[in-house]
């Protein structure tokens, strides 16, 4: 999560890949030589009138095409002397179902005369009149060109002037997204979508995300090449997996695993092609059916029919939008700042929710004021001891719907998010709350019970506001400097601010009747009553994923469309000033998509379709350094305030892990044990995983070094590991000894290690240490498996987490220590609360063992005593931990250097011989981006704040495109 959960630690956002949906689907087309070749309707079956055993490309003979309005007509060919200027489209991109404008300004209507607009879906369109609206139905890549006919005579052309128009997938309710998916079109080569006669084109078949819906499975790809060839692959058993055609000698029909990830064919006749891919996925318990479709247009080009992209569009593919392709399976959690925790949804939210000042630059403790007039100083906007602090908003600010933005809307959110700061998942609210609230503890509620005036008083005391003046205060729990306090308001989670009158017409509003009647009792109720909301299953949905520009977004972007799980679109806040220093008013509409492996991502990219790719394994970097040394893509690396871990699981879940997979067997208390945690980290290969698998040896790239213990270089604490005590190395005699002690190793587990889909590196990592535990305990089977991001946070609830072994990271809410030491050890914290780690638990289990009556197969009683009293004293060193963890935040807090160091030193040492975590890696990142994106004012720092998603986030209003 932020100081967010963060995904794998070369794939920054999520952590895992969905295994078999998850696959690029494989086809080879065969004709046979000196005949052709014909596709049946049948699911299984292709047949040809002369069998051959070589794969050679399909050949076609002439474009088809569809009438949208009066008439339809093949491409004509036409004398490059006729070739006219683009015609002017009210948008290059656009989503399913929304109109755009096609005017054509080399045409002036008279009798006679009329246009044919060739649209790139397969339609055309007759129009006596100088403009036309196409609705395009499904998402794709379209070419766009137009015609002028006189009295039946051609009299020009703009298909020398190719226009690209990108559609994006419209706007899905849940229930629908749930059972389709969205195919993805891409060209492997030639990279470009003109190509000449008789040319080969490989198309790669592909989809953002599989189908999420109970039961659901894909059943088969669809081809339409265009020209009438339609080809039907069915996947293997219902897998995702395509199967692969090929054509034995004897004439029979032969399915195979896949070998090659596209389709090859040919066109032997000018004109546009409108190619699609239709996905056809299926409920396996009601056999009922749903498909969906993309398009991509194929421009086929003669000596006497020639076809070309208008030039400007050659070098920045389609101006004013932004599209980005990020190896995140599943997308985020939510859009809602006050509940989303991790850095998917972090990157939508700080692009459409304002906060009041915000980081300036890649500067971590300098702030550029955004909803506020100014960054407060002593004596302008902060007293002389540091407790209170006043923003003034600017004036004229609005959201996206128009709806004034003021002091009272600060206050509102700020109110909210102190509400939530105990929600389940972890949430972010504990980031200003520990501020607010005098003794708070982080990740708690305020308000303990209906009934606790107290916390509902502390809460409406922590910050007050005068729309007179258009102003907020914040009222301090004790004097705190601006660069600590300044970090939790720019953070967009927690610090977002929201349009309270939107958040009441959604019913998501905050019942302040009490307040307004001074009565505390009635104010501690509702405050009590909203708390609930907070947790997952009680969500408000409207601003879990809010949507259209009614909604209440209040930064510089607002949500057009969000395609759940799969993309998301996001358009310019029409009301967003254009006076606001270092915050532009964005041009750009943006395209995320989020997509089901890094090779689909590569491939987004690499063919020109995105302008951005993130989240890709090392392993592409070699691929990447290829695309860079011609000139089609730009790495820029740079590090980062984020950590990678495994994490175990001291309860798990046993109803939970059966939903997993039946057959998985581990007791919920194995890796309470702490010799088994500490066995698990000698046993991983640290050497291996830095060199070879994460790769700064093999690929002699640096992404990253390993480390030990929360604090990494770059906080204000930080201690090397030669200075700490218990950082493990890689020593399988060491590790096996310590199982041999711990009592369990003659107990039979096997368990998932869950890494985040997508991120191919630390599953080989997983099966790496799988591989030598079992080595040094065959009764060790652990099998690594990919889960999306998403559903890794949705599993993170206490007492319900069905994970043993899952991977995830930690990136930055503020800079300072007590972020990561709070979060990742303290009692309560985003990992430690849904982990297992409670003093009580593990006293309740010191007695179950004492007793000696457990009688799980493999476990001597004799021995159980013993473990009893491990578990008592481990109760007792996490107890003083906890304590040692608050000595150091308040000494870090009353900026006491000398007691804050000698208590972080010391919580770092109990943490570490703990075996909380096995660390991997603080990661480098690196842009991936084309030659034509920019930073804002030319510099790209500013998308390099490590506090923005581990600097892998973008704000796409400091994105220049050309």
């Amino acid at each position: 999560m932020k100081g967010r959960h963060s995904i794998g630690s070369n794939n920054r956002r999520s952590l895992s890949t969905t295994a078999l949906a998850a696959i690029i689907i494989v086809i080879v087309v065969i004709v046979a030589v000196g005949g052709y070749l014909a596709y049946t309707s049948t699911r299984h079956h292709v047949t040809t009138t002369s069998p051959t055993t070589t794969p050679v490309t399909t050949t076609s003979t002439s474009p088809t095409t569809t009438t949208t309005t009066t008439t339809t007509t093949t491409t004509t060919p036409i004398s490059p002397t006729y070739t006219m200027s683009p015609a002017a489209l009210s948008s290059y991109s656009t989503t399913a179902g929304s109109p755009i404008s096609i005017t054509i300004s080399t045409f002036t209507p008279s009798a006679g005369s009329y246009v044919l607009v060739y649209t790139g879906n397969g339609s055309v369109i007759n129009t006596t009149k100088s403009y036309a609206s196409v609705y395009y139905a499904y998402p794709g890549h379209y070419l766009v060109y137009y015609a002028i006919y006189k009295n039946g005579q051609l009299v020009g052309s703009s298909q020398g002037n190719l226009l690209e128009v990108l559609v994006a997938p419209p706007q899905f309710n849940e229930s629908y997204a749930q059972l389709i998916t969205v195919p993805v079109i891409t060209l492997v080569s030639p990279t470009t979508p003109v190509v000449s006669v008789g040319q080969p084109v490989n198309l790669s078949a592909g989809f953002l995300q599989p189908p999420s819906g109970t039961n659901m499975t894909i059943e088969e790809y669809v081809w339409n090449l265009g020209n009438g060839t339609t080809i039907t692959i069915p996947s293997v058993n219902g897998t995702g997996y395509a199967e692969q055609v090929w054509l034995t000698g004897s004439g029979n029909t032969t399915y195979l695993e896949p070998k090659e990830k596209y389709i090859k064919v040919s066109y032997s006749s000018p004109g546009l092609y409108a190619v699609s891919l239709t996905i056809v996925t299926e409920n396996i318990t009601t056999k009922a059916t749903y498909k969906y479709t993309t398009y991509y247009t194929i421009a086929v080009s003669s000596t006497s029919s020639p076809f070309a992209v208008f030039s400007p569009l050659i070098s920045v593919p389609n101006p004013g939008t932004i599209v980005v392709a990020e190896n995140v399976p599943g997308g985020p959690f939510s859009f809602d700042p006050d509940i989303d925790y991790e850095s998917v949804g972090f990157e939508v939210i700080a692009n459409i929710y304002g906060t009041l000042i915000q980081y300036f630059g890649a500067n971590t403790t300098k702030f550029i004021p955004m909803l506020a007039e100014y960054v407060p100083t002593v004596g302008h906007g902060i007293n002389s001891n540091y407790t209170e602090y006043t923003f003034q908003l600017r004036p004229g600010l609005r959201a996206a719907n128009g709806d004034p933005i003021t002091a009272y809307d600060v206050w509102y959110s700020v109110i909210r998010d102190m509400l939530c700061a105990g929600g389940t998942p972890g949430t972010p609210g504990w980031i200003l709350t520990q501020y607010l609230i005098p003794n708070y503890t982080p990740f708690t509620f305020v308000v303990t019970s209906p009934n606790d005036t107290q916390g509902a008083e502390e809460i409406v005391n922590a910050i007050t506001y005068d729309n007179t003046t258009d102003t907020v205060t914040f009222h301090l729990a004790q004097p705190t400097s601006p660069e600590a306090l300044f970090t939790a308001i720019a953070d967009p989670l927690g610090g977002g601010v929201l349009d309270a009158k939107w958040l009441e017409e959604v019913g998501d509003g905050i019942n302040l009747t009490g307040l307004y009647d001074h009565n505390l009792t009635q104010l501690a109720e509702a405050f009590y009553s909203y708390e609930q909301t907070c947790s997952e299953g009680s969500y408000n949905t409207a601003v879990q994923w809010p949507s259209g520009p009614s909604a209440g977004f209040t930064g510089p972007y607002y949500i057009a469309v969000y395609t759940p799980g799969q993309s998301v679109v996001l358009k310019p806040n029409p009301y967003w000033p254009t006076n606001i220093t270092y915050f532009p008013r964005p041009n750009d509409t943006v395209i995320i998509e989020w997509v089901k492996d890094p090779t689909t991502a590569y491939e987004l990219f690499a063919s020109g379709q995105a302008d951005i790719v993130t989240g890709l394994p090392s392993s592409f970097i070699p691929s990447l350094e290829a695309l860079e040394s011609k000139g089609q893509a730009e790495l820029y690396e740079f590090p980062t305030l984020s950590e990678f871990f495994f994490v175990f699981v001291n309860n798990v879940s046993q109803s939970a892990l059966h939903q997993l997979n039946p057959a998985y067997h581990i007791p919920s208390w194995y890796f309470a044990n702490p010799l088994v945690r500490e066995a698990f980290a000698y046993a991983f290969n640290y050497t291996e995983y830095i060199d070879d698998i994460v790769g700064n040896v093999k690929y002699h790239f640096n992404f990253g070094s390993l480390y030990c213990g929360v604090l990494i270089p770059g906080l204000n604490y930080y201690f090397p590991p030669s200075e700490l005590t218990g950082c493990p190395t890689f020593n399988l005699t060491y590790a096996k000894q310590l199982l041999e002690e711990s009592g369990f190793y003659n107990i039979s587990v096997y368990f998932p290690i869950v890494i985040s889909s997508g991120d191919t590196t630390d599953y080989t990592a997983a099966q790496m240490w799988a591989a030598a535990l079992h080595n040094i305990d065959p009764n060790i089977n652990a099998v690594p498996i990919y889960l999306p991001f998403s559903t890794i946070i949705s599993d993170e609830i206490p007492g319900q987490n069905p994970m043993p072994l899952y991977y995830l990271g930690w990136i930055a809410d503020y800079p300072l220590a007590s972020d990561f030491i709070n979060a990742m050890y303290e009692q309560g914290g985003t990992y430690p609360s849904p982990d297992g780690w409670t003093v009580q638990y593990f006293e309740n289990l010191s007695a179950y063992f004492n007793q000696s009556k457990i009688s799980y197969p493999g476990l001597s009683p004799s021995v159980e005593p013993e473990i009893g009293k491990w578990l008592w004293q481990e109760a007792m060193e996490y107890q003083e931990l906890n304590n040692v963890i608050t000595k150091a935040d308040a000494a870090e807090l009353a900026n006491n250097v000398t007691a804050a160091s000698t208590y972080y030193k010391q919580a770092e040492d109990m943490a570490i011989e703990l075996y909380m975590y096995v660390y991997t890696i603080q990661p480098n990142e690196y842009w991936v981006i084309k030659p034509y994106m920019h930073g804002y004012m030319g510099m790209i720092s500013w998308e390099e704040n490590p506090m923005v998603g581990g600097s892998g986030d973008s704000w796409y209003f400091w994105w220049v495109k050309g």
